[in-house]
């Protein structure tokens, strides 16, 4: 059985996907800094089997400077592909989520509101 983690959104609990939680836990230990937020359908238990893990990860603005985003999010994804889990992971340094936050519409602004905080 998965992890019990409350939305900030509702005070329902959901099971999460042990895999999920493996990713997460994979992402944090290869960026320490790392705030890892799960959002979409996955967080609001409305996924379907087909549904990918979209996935927030959340870095200091001096980390990213000194890392090429689209690297990184290869490298994390091929590492975690074999998990068999369809994986949207966004990469986003914190003043660049700071910057968002005036667009509700915004990803970043929706996965801080509705998503779930898997680490960090």
């Amino acid at each position: 059985m998965g992890v019990m983690i409350e939305s900030a959104s509702t005070t329902t609990a959901s099971p999460i996907d042990p895999r999920i939680s493996t990713v997460a836990a994979g992402i944090a230990a290869a960026i320490p800094e790392a705030q890892v937020r799960l959002l979409g359908s996955q967080a609001k238990g409305t996924a379907r089997p087909d549904s990918d893990v979209d996935l927030l990860i959340t870095v200091p603005d001096p980390w990213l400077t000194t890392h090429d985003r689209l690297h990184v999010l290869g490298a994390l994804w091929r590492q975690y592909s074999c998990h068999r889990l369809p994986l949207d992971l966004l990469l986003y340094s914190e003043s660049e989520v700071s910057q968002r936050k005036q667009y509700r519409g915004a990803v970043t602004t929706r996965a801080y509101e509705e998503g779930i905080l898997l680490h960090g």
